[in-house]
């Protein structure tokens, strides 16, 4: 898998399914703040390098939630990790449980 390939997201919060990064970008350069807010926050606080992975080396390896339930359907679908047709899309979407994460 080429993970240069995947986009470079925000984290989303696990129960909405939804990221509060915009509503938290004024943290991005907060000294406090600063490293977390890179590795959950990329996208809003234009920490990704022109890389476009979210599961690189400093990066949080986590699958993305549903936004009905705010929990991952990821373990259900490992089975299509390893298939060339969601490679791709599991790679975004599930690389903790697909194996991904570097």
């Amino acid at each position: 898998m080429n993970s240069a390939t995947s986009p470079c997201r925000d984290l989303v919060h696990p129960r909405t399914g939804v990221s509060d990064c915009p509503q938290r970008k004024y943290l991005c350069e907060n000294p406090i703040y600063r490293q977390l807010m890179a590795e959950q926050c990329p996208l809003t606080c234009n920490k990704c390098n022109g890389a476009t992975n979210n599961v690189g080396p400093g990066r949080v390896c986590q699958d993305l939630v549903h936004p009905r339930t705010g929990v991952s359907d990821c373990p259900q679908r490992i089975g299509l990790c390893q298939n060339a047709i969601y490679r791709q899309l599991m790679s975004e979407q599930c690389p903790k449980t697909c194996g991904y994460c570097v």
